[in-house]
């Protein structure tokens, strides 16, 4: 199985997070070594996530971020909106210039794959919450628009009409099957479609944020999940639907807390190659011998990989 590699962009849930340290990355980076620039050489996309949490990233940063994607002319952002839209419903007029001010600059280059929105458990399918996301789609249009809503009131045929009218693309999210949750669709309208792989990790779904034991940063074993062979071919049987009426198909992974998102990741670019093997750090083969059967060789003469060689 295979399908047309140049129509799925795949990718992870942002590019500098701490389990892809000293695994994904070179643990001794040569100097002036930048993250987005290497993870670029080994993926075709990243959704933005550090957007979720402020809204102080604006041109200069999108402008730096083009230049670290240079080397990869494949190369699409997909920019997760601010929370203050989403979960606290604390944004002002402001924060919606900002969001502009930030898409901007990737929409010129032609690197804006698409404004994600994703919403709680807790956003339930009312009139008062359908009249909010007409309202976000008049705020952040002519942007192309992926809503993720995870209770399973909005799966209905009457609410993907819904979202086709107000130009709103349905996010097709993996989600535990637990609660009232949204199964995980395959439904695509416009020319494209966006899947997001959250894990299926029932037992700790609930689980709040804990410091890690390093005490830099929080950790959840919500998202603690690798995904099984089987569970990949069942999402390329997906992909493939998706290419009758899909001309572009975002897949991340978010399942990262042990880094098992980049072996995932890199799994699945090999199956959507038609089993050509991929390009794959050494380190990360290392910690993760299943990936040899399908690491390329790694040219130690390309500059990103001076340190490994």
């Amino acid at each position: 199985m295979g399908v047309n590699r140049g129509s799925v962009s795949i990718g992870m849930g942002g590019w500098d997070l701490e389990p892809f340290n000293n695994v994904f990355y070179p643990p001794r980076p040569r100097k002036g070594f930048r993250k987005l620039e290497y993870y670029s050489q080994f993926f075709d996309s990243v959704e933005v996530n550090a957007t979720f949490y402020n809204t102080s990233l604006g041109p200069d940063h999108a402008r730096r971020w083009l230049d670290d994607v240079s080397g990869n002319k494949d190369f699409i952002f997909t920019v997760k909106l601010f929370q203050g839209f989403t979960h606290t419903y604390t944004a002002a007029y402001s924060d919606v210039r900002s969001v502009h001010g930030l898409l901007e600059p990737l929409a010129a280059a032609g690197k804006m794959g698409g404004l994600l929105i994703q919403f709680p458990y807790s956003f339930t399918n009312i009139n008062e919450r359908r009249m909010y996301l007409m309202q976000l789609a008049k705020a952040f249009q002519p942007h192309r628009l992926f809503v993720e809503v995870r209770h399973n009131s909005w799966n209905s045929p009457l609410m993907y009409n819904f979202f086709q009218e107000n130009k709103l693309h349905l996010v097709n999210v993996d989600l535990p099957g637990i609660k009232q949750h949204m199964p995980l669709t395959c439904q695509s309208w416009n020319g494209a479609a966006y899947f997001r792989m959250m894990g299926r990790n029932v037992m700790t779904w609930d689980r709040p944020f804990l410091k890690h034991h390093s005490g830099n940063y929080l950790v959840s074993d919500r998202y603690h999940y690798l995904y099984k062979d089987r569970e990949l071919e069942h999402l390329l049987t997906l992909i493939e639907q998706m290419q009758q009426r899909s001309s572009t198909t975002f897949v991340v992974f978010h399942n990262d807390p042990q880094a098992n998102s980049l072996v995932n990741g890199f799994q699945l670019r090999h199956m959507v190659r038609h089993k050509q093997r991929v390009l794959v750090p050494e380190n990360l083969v290392a910690v993760f011998p299943s990936l040899k059967q399908i690491s390329a060789s790694v040219n130690v003469q390309h500059p990103l990989f001076a340190e490994v060689a």
